[in-house]
């Protein structure tokens, strides 16, 4: 009861804030980010989300404002981060066309200019609600998970579990998300609005969570293989080069783990594509696609797509960190000026 209410008191504080989980570089020399569960429709890397004041302490914004103890309060964040996940992600979207159409069956090879953009209402709609989820399930696992596995020792399982927890959030809001916009980008409706009313009608609730125990099997091993890719470069570099690496190093890093762990997860995300376009019971389930892709078309329709989602997923992380960064210093700047006309 206690949990339950502490869950959603967090979810409604988020929602109302438009909730989003912001990536930030790590303090120079530290041993590791925080986990976040970065897939391609949300944000990326396991990168940690502390406040925007910690990046401003570390001058990753204006020294002017970091000299002048200005911080962002908790809305002024969640605004700044839900710009710039919608703008990172508005720019990144025919790229996602692109992995969609080569994933589906049966759609046309059309790559008009026109087509890039299908899908993209449902994309910007949903993103903020799914973040917010996302930021609550995560923040209320961290919260827990030390009175559950206590110890320092475990901060690293800790961190791994609570973005697995933040990505089931999510769900909620992204399985039904990618519904919407993955029949749009494959042609089988021709916008929300149709699509919407139509599998309302013919499936009703469970119409918009098809295909949710793939994204699932996608999107929780994904979270944990790049947190551990990215931990074990970090390792190997430190060996390599003598040092820590610096907060570009470390993001690069977190990018390679990334998309080691996509091109891994391909086969999966291709089964999620086909379940989720199918039409008239074609695709069941996770297993039974699997094995009926792989028996008809052959083991290479099982990566089709992997070129665009790392091509997605690698820039991600990088231009929703820089519009952040660039939105904080512009509301700092506002902040940091009112005070001065006070004195």
């Amino acid at each position: 009861g206690m949990h339950c209410r502490r869950f959603l008191s967090l979810l409604l504080v988020a929602t109302s804030a438009s909730a989003i989980q912001v990536p930030r570089f790590a303090p120079r020399g530290a041993a590791r980010f925080g986990a976040a569960s970065y897939d391609r429709d949300t944000s990326f890397f396991p990168l940690a989300r502390e406040a925007a004041s910690d990046m401003l302490n570390e001058g990753l914004t204006t020294a002017k404002a970091a000299a002048a103890k200005v911080s962002l309060n908790f809305q002024e964040k969640m605004l700044a981060g839900a710009t710039a996940r919608g703008i990172s992600q508005t720019v990144l979207h025919p790229i996602d066309v692109a992995r969609t159409r080569l994933q589906a069956k049966g759609v046309k090879k059309d790559w008009s200019p026109k087509v890039f953009l299908k899908g993209v209402l449902p994309q910007i709609l949903l993103a903020v609600p799914a973040g917010a989820f996302q930021f609550v399930g995560f923040e209320y696992c961290k919260e827990t998970l030390p009175k559950v596995l206590p110890g320092a020792g475990l901060a690293d399982l800790r961190s791994l579990i609570a973005g697995a927890g933040g990505a089931m959030a999510a769900s909620v809001i992204r399985v039904p998300q990618e519904v919407l916009k993955q029949r749009i980008q494959a042609d089988i409706y021709p916008n929300l609005v149709v699509a919407f009313t139509s599998i309302a009608k013919n499936d009703g609730i469970k119409g918009f969570y098809k295909g949710y125990t793939a994204t699932i099997s996608r999107d929780v091993p994904w979270n944990a293989m790049a947190f551990l890719f990215h931990a074990q470069f970090k390792r190997i570099f430190s060996t390599v080069a003598g040092r820590p690496c610096n907060d570009q190093e470390n993001l690069a890093l977190a990018s390679a783990g990334g998309m080691l762990s996509a091109v891994i997860m391909t086969p999966i995300d291709v089964c999620k594509t086909r379940i989720m376009t199918g039409t008239g019971g074609e695709y069941v389930n996770l297993p039974q696609t699997f094995v009926k892709v792989l028996g008809e078309e052959g083991p290479m329709t099982l990566m089709k797509g992997v070129v665009p989602r790392v091509m997605y997923l690698a820039p991600l992380a990088g231009v929703t960190l820089s519009i952040y960064d660039a939105l904080s210093a512009r509301i700092i700047a506002k902040k940091t000026a009112a005070l001065k006309k006070k004195k």
